[in-house]
């Protein structure tokens, strides 16, 4: 690092995160021709997702540009995003998931914003536990959507993963974030900052 005065801040906020909660309907068909005695009914069947952050989110400061096989290592203290989905199925169904990152307007008197190619975001995956996570999406730079997905994300974040849940009964997917500055960004002695927000959109599946 020279002697120039500079600051990069790369940041998370786990703050204001939407939770997505659907009810699913067990749909039942049948015809008959004998007046009946016995009530014929529909119940639904419910299902609940919630979203669950860890205490910390991702910041560093003075950072530097680096290699991606340096940053999928980062393991310190505000140096990764831990986080997870979970569903309870009270029926077999399908819901689709993404998770999005959204940009945060970068305010405060001569900091400026870095670019999306100054920027590397990696995400991983564990289903179950958090033991062993493996990549579940490549060092990559924000790139946004240009329309709102069928899922339900909107034009402008990034799509980090698309996901699924289909088992009755509680499952979670545990994930873990990660944030850089690629390799070839340009230092300068200005104050930048990059900031974005994870959210959640989910949808049932209707056949």
């Amino acid at each position: 690092m020279n002697n120039n005065s500079k600051q990069i801040l790369l940041s998370v906020l786990g703050v204001a995160i939407l939770v997505v909660a659907v009810v699913g309907v067990s749909f039942a068909a049948f015809t008959f021709s004998q007046e009946g005695q016995v009530e014929n009914y529909i119940q639904t069947g419910t299902i609940t997702m919630t979203y669950t952050e860890g205490s910390t989110g991702i910041t560093l400061t003075e950072a530097l540009p680096m290699a991606d096989a340096q940053g999928k290592l980062l393991s310190g203290e505000g140096q990764k995003f831990d986080f997870s989905v979970q569903a309870t199925l009270s029926s077999a169904t399908t819901i689709n998931y993404e998770i999005t990152a959204i940009k945060q307007a970068i305010t405060g008197e001569g900091i400026t914003q870095l670019k999306d190619t100054d920027v590397k975001l990696y995400l991983e995956k564990s289903v179950g536990d958090t033991a062993n996570y493996t990549q579940t999406m490549a060092p990559t730079n924000f790139t946004p959507i240009t329309s709102d997905s069928a899922t339900g994300s909107p034009s402008g974040s990034m799509v980090l993963e698309s996901g699924s849940f289909t088992t009755q009964g509680t499952t979670i997917h545990n994930y873990r974030l990660r944030m850089w500055m690629d390799q070839n960004a340009q230092v300068t002695g200005t104050t930048q900052k990059y900031s974005v927000k994870v959210n959640v959109y989910a949808k049932q599946v209707v056949e």
